[in-house]
């Protein structure tokens, strides 16, 4: 039997969380969250950090990342994701869009701080009608 660990969550992780499961990407919420570890665990940066031989990276490291999204090619949901991507201008160096009805399909690549994606990232994400979301980060 595995060990059982309490965490504090605020809402809007809760919420995401309960997204993912209920869209039933993941069985239950033990399940969801054994694998983003386990992801995060893979990253070389963070594996090395584990034997003490390398720090976490900051949240200021400047790194590049990508993202692919899709959704329904809906006016509302451009909207959404076009207010988002205003506010990170500066950091999306790249965009590309193609139209496969009924869906829209995104590619971004983002050049700035750790920090600034990971809220890139949790915006994006609460856009509920979006279908699939994946984004990795390059260096």
């Amino acid at each position: 039997m595995s060990p059982i660990i309490s965490v504090s969550l605020n809402e809007n992780l809760k919420k995401f969380i309960n997204k993912l499961v209920n869209k039933n990407q993941y069985e239950n919420k033990s399940k969801l969250i054994r694998d983003a570890l386990l992801r995060l665990m893979s990253t070389e940066e963070i594996s090395a950090s584990l034997d003490g031989s390398s720090d976490l990276i900051p949240l200021t490291k400047n790194i590049i990342g990508n993202m692919i999204i899709v959704a329904p090619n809906d006016y509302n949901i451009q909207k959404k994701l076009n207010r988002i991507e205003s506010e990170y201008k500066d950091q999306i160096i790249s965009k590309n869009q193609n139209f496969v009805n009924p869906h829209f399909i995104t590619f971004m690549v983002f050049d700035g701080s750790l920090h600034d994606f990971q809220n890139l990232v949790v915006e994006i994400n609460s856009i509920e009608e979006i279908k699939n979301f994946r984004y990795l980060i390059i260096n």
